[in-house]
């Protein structure tokens, strides 16, 4: 027998490795995910302390943290804490309505009214299908602002243009 027969290859002990990081980061995304659900079911200290173990076990995703945000300000009421944790994720990953949404919440939840508008706004700017953005706006009764802003919102020209403008919005979404 050979004596390099007993000592496993680099080779062999590279793809050990890597299968242990699949299997750390599907756990982390199960853990995420798990997250979500709960902070969905209104348990919030549930889905923060899974959104913390996802951020541990996967650092590298930024988006996590903006989703521990809002479970900490929901939870523990730690709005500058979770207001640090939601701009982090943004300034990783900038394009992502969520995070604006996120932030926007954070900002609601701390009694910001005028901020949380601004990025719920600016979450529609980069999604302008992002749904929970527009019915927040919608049940904060935010309206946007007239197609003719010159003339009343209730002069025709602004109802019939405002409304052919809706139903082109409507159109082009894919179903």
């Amino acid at each position: 027998m050979e004596p390099s027969a007993n000592i496993p290859s680099r080779s062999t002990a590279k793809q050990r490795r890597q299968k242990q990081l699949a299997a750390v980061v599907a756990i982390g995304r199960e853990h995420f995910l798990t997250g979500v659900r709960m902070l969905y079911a209104c348990r919030y200290g549930d889905a923060l302390v899974h959104f913390q173990e996802a951020v541990l076990l996967e650092p590298q995703s930024k988006g996590y943290l903006s989703y521990l945000g809002v479970a900490t300000a929901r939870a523990e009421r730690k709005f500058s804490d979770a207001e640090q944790l939601c701009r982090r994720a943004i300034e990783a990953e900038y394009h992502r309505a969520e995070h604006y949404y996120n932030l926007g919440e954070v900002y609601l939840l701390a009694g910001r009214r005028s901020d949380a508008i601004k990025h719920f706004n600016q979450a529609l700017s980069w999604n302008p299908n992002f749904e929970p953005a527009r019915d927040t706006l919608r049940k904060l009764g935010i309206r946007r602002t007239p197609v003719v802003p010159a003339l009343p919102r209730s002069h025709p020209i602004n109802v019939l243009l405002g409304k052919a403008l809706r139903k082109k919005s409507r159109s082009t979404i894919p179903a």
